[in-house]
Parts: structure tokens; sequence; C-alpha cells
């Protein structure tokens, strides 16, 4: 069972504060989709407008961002993203990894490559589709200077921050969502999946603040339904509950109306929280 504790503990001492924010909350399609004049996708409130997912972490000297969707470049240039320390990868989707050649300008810090981690069939699947990146000739300028490692599911640390891969079930790929922490937070980011299986749903403890898939409404073979979502959310129990991975079918102020009272929050690109 999920431990029904709203806050985590918290350990006496001084922490630097935890910053998110979200860089996309979009479907593979993202908000508008292309070609459609849904009511949605022709919509002037600016939080339909959204991007395919990414998320930002910054905890003292460590920025850290999960996924590289072909919206990348926009996001760290509209959201100001100033460096990049490491860069995790849910899994080899699309619209998770087609704006990864854009971390070129990050990976040149990084002497030895930037480090990129993800679980291994995902790993693989980036040096094949983007297989120029590790062959030898290339002008190192022109391609991302990177060192891909692979996870299983122990922790990692960067820095300040504890990184625990969560497996979960999204159609035939190898999904990884994170538990990302420090001694006194804790944060976890599940864009992508079709259910939460029970030994990482037991890894959802104690949750500040957790960020879940939610498509749409209607059943979909690989993504959590709204209510499906709900249902997590509320067994999860972390302090603050958001969405995201949202498709052109939600209208963010119908949705939130939707959530409210479930006290779950609709966020919206550019969506930022601190943990202090």
């Amino acid at each position: 069972m999920v431990h029904a504790q709203k806050s985590r503990e918290r350990t006496h001492g001084m922490t630097s504060p935890l910053h998110y924010t979200l860089l996309g909350t979009g479907g593979s399609h993202g908000t508008p989709s292309i070609g459609c004049d849904c009511p949605v996708c022709t919509s002037p409130n600016p939080k339909n407008y959204r991007r395919r997912c990414s998320l930002h972490i910054h905890c003292a000297d460590t920025h850290l961002i999960i996924d590289t969707p072909p919206d990348f470049r926009e996001q760290v240039l509209t959201f100001g993203i100033p460096r990049l320390d490491a860069l995790l990868l849910t899994h080899a989707h699309a619209d998770h990894i087609m704006g990864f050649d854009d971390v070129r300008r990050f990976s040149h810090a990084h002497p030895t490559g930037l480090p990129v981690y993800s679980n291994p069939d995902t790993l693989q699947q980036m040096q094949k589709k983007f297989d120029y990146v590790l062959q030898p000739g290339y002008d190192r300028y022109a391609t991302p200077n990177i060192q891909f490692i692979p996870l299983q599911t122990e922790p990692l640390q960067l820095g300040p921050l504890t990184i625990t891969p969560l497996p979960v079930p999204h159609g035939p790929s190898p999904t990884f969502g994170y538990r990302i922490e420090t001694p006194h937070h804790a944060l976890a980011y599940i864009p992508d999946c079709q259910a939460i299986p029970p030994q990482t749903l037991n890894m959802l403890d104690n949750l500040d603040v957790m960020i879940l898939n939610a498509l749409r409404s209607q059943p979909h073979p690989t993504h959590l339904t709204t209510e499906q979502s709900i249902d997590y959310l509320h067994r999860i129990n972390a302090t603050t509950s958001l969405v995201t991975h949202l498709n052109h079918d939600n209208d963010h102020d119908t949705l939130q109306a939707q959530l409210q009272p479930h006290r779950i929050t609709v966020p919206w690109d550019g969506f930022t929280g601190t943990l202090t």
C-alpha cells in the first residue's frame, strides 16, 4: 500500500530549494494539433497552448531535464534554462526525444560528454536514431558531446538530487518515470504510462509533488485516462498533484473545474513550483 502521509517528514538543517518547471504539458501532437480547428486548438487561452512533455529541475548548482521533445529548443529559450548538468530520458518515442540534437550547446560545456541516462533499451534506440552522435570523424561542434549511461532501478546521485527510476508499462517500449528527491523534498514524474505496477506504486510514498499522465477521458491502449489518473493520484496522496501529457480534447479551464474537487491542478507550459 502507498503511504497515506500527505507531506514528507522533514529533516533538520539547511537545504537548497528544489525548483521545477513543466516545459511542456501536451500529448504527442501538441496543442494546437496540426490541421485541427477544434475549440481547444483554436482557443485564445494561452493555457491551451501545449508543447510536448519535458520537465526542468533545479536544485543548488544542479540543472537536469527530463526528455528532449521536438519543442526542446523553443522550451529552453522561452523559459530561460541556463545550463544542463544531466539529461534523463523516459523512453524513445518521438515526442520525447526528437529535440535531442539541440543539447549540443549545453553538451559542449562537458569535456567528457553530457551524461544522458535511461534504461538500456531506450539508450540502444537512441544510438540507432542518432547514430551520428557517437561516430568518429564528425565535427565535434556539429554533434552533441554526450555519454550514454544505462540505468536499471538503483538510485542515482546527481549533485544534491537522488534520482530513482520508476519502471512503468507504456506499450512495448520499456519506459521510466523518475522519483527526484533531496533529504527534505520529493517529486515524482511519470508522463507516459498505461498503468502503475504495484512495485512502482510502492515507490511513490511520501511525495511533495506527483506529476502524472492523464491523456484524455476516453480509453487509450498506452496512456492513463483522466479517471485512471484521478484514481492513482488519490492513492498516491502527494501534497500537490499535477497532470500532464494532455491531448487536445482537454480545455484547460474545463478540466481544472473537473479536477478541482479532487485537489488536482492542471498545469500549463511554464508552470513552476518551489519546494523549500
